[in-house]
């Protein structure tokens, strides 16, 4: 299925779903977003734990009734160890568990905890660790995920990352797995202009509606120094030809193309961008662009 079409599923058919597909082509914004829709939706506060203070963390941990709350984590930085940290007990020679602050926000309230890279995890009791994390929504002595948060994991295939591996049999058997494709031509053109507005290039768009085949081409090695298109380093071009503006030589521009999308598309799309195109053209409004069109 196309990426954009995990926006429409419903809650309890993408928990415990694994997104796999090829980097670069939007599963960490589509998760986000449906977080944010999801929301929306129920009417509820979206609260991004990266990106809260320490005082708002220890609120949200003792009262989250009206929140909805979101945490991407890269699967190989988690470790069993930083789950429960142990903490001697004043009386007797036992000893009890501390949570992670935002660990405790995830046990007590609605929300989505979204693990990525999970095909990128080397160690085994890392992996061994997700099984009752997606299972039971339980890890180490003291931590259970509430029953209201939704699990969301996404990696890369083998084939498209040197990095990555096949998943244990005993953790895939626990998922449903999406193999997600990225967006079309005209949904990233819309994504672009709802989250950008004016401030990228949209000669871009134009581009790639012209020759779509070139959104997303992954490289027929999964190791190497040269870029390659995807709909991630489509929109960085997208966004620093923007800043640059038309006060830059050719070489320049040819240099930040090439260091997006490499030199074999990043040459077709120069060829339209510097010699063919008239760039004010593609500034105007996406409606009068849709008239001209027609």
């Amino acid at each position: 299925m196309r990426i954009t079409q995990i926006l429409d599923l419903p809650p309890e058919t993408l928990n415990r779903a694994l997104l796999l597909g090829g980097p670069g082509i939007g599963k960490t914004e589509v998760t986000e977003e449906y977080a944010k829709r999801l929301a929306k939706k129920e009417g509820r506060a979206f609260v991004d734990l990266d990106l809260i203070d320490e005082e708002t963390a220890k609120g949200l941990a003792q009262d989250c009734r009206d929140h909805f709350v979101y945490l991407r984590v890269a699967a190989p930085h988690i470790f069993p160890e930083d789950v429960s940290i142990p903490r001697p007990l004043a009386a007797g020679d036992v000893i009890d568990f501390l949570t992670p602050v935002r660990l405790r926000i995830l046990s007590r309230c609605r929300g989505l905890l979204f693990v990525d890279e999970i095909t990128n995890v080397k160690r085994a009791d890392q992996r061994v660790f997700f099984y009752s994390l997606v299972q039971e929504g339980k890890a180490g002595w003291s931590w259970r995920l509430s029953p209201d948060v939704i699990i969301v994991l996404a990696g890369n295939p083998p084939s498209m990352s040197v990095d990555a591996e096949p998943l244990p049999a005993p953790l895939l058997n626990r998922l449903t797995v999406f193999n997600v494709e990225p967006p079309t031509v005209e949904e990233w053109c819309k994504y672009m202009d709802e989250k950008y507005g004016a401030r990228w290039e949209r000669a871009v768009c134009e581009f790639l509606r012209e020759s779509p085949s070139f959104l997303f081409e992954p490289p027929r090695e999964p190791e190497g120094l040269e870029p390659y298109p995807t709909p991630r380093s489509w929109t960085r071009l997208a966004l620093q030809l923007h800043v640059l503006g038309d006060g830059k030589n050719e070489d320049t521009i040819a240099e930040i193309v090439y260091g997006n999308v490499g030199k074999s598309t990043g040459s077709k799309f120069l060829n339209f961008y510097i010699s063919r195109v008239p760039k004010e053209f593609f500034r105007k409004a996406p409606g009068a662009l849709e008239e001209l069109r027609h």
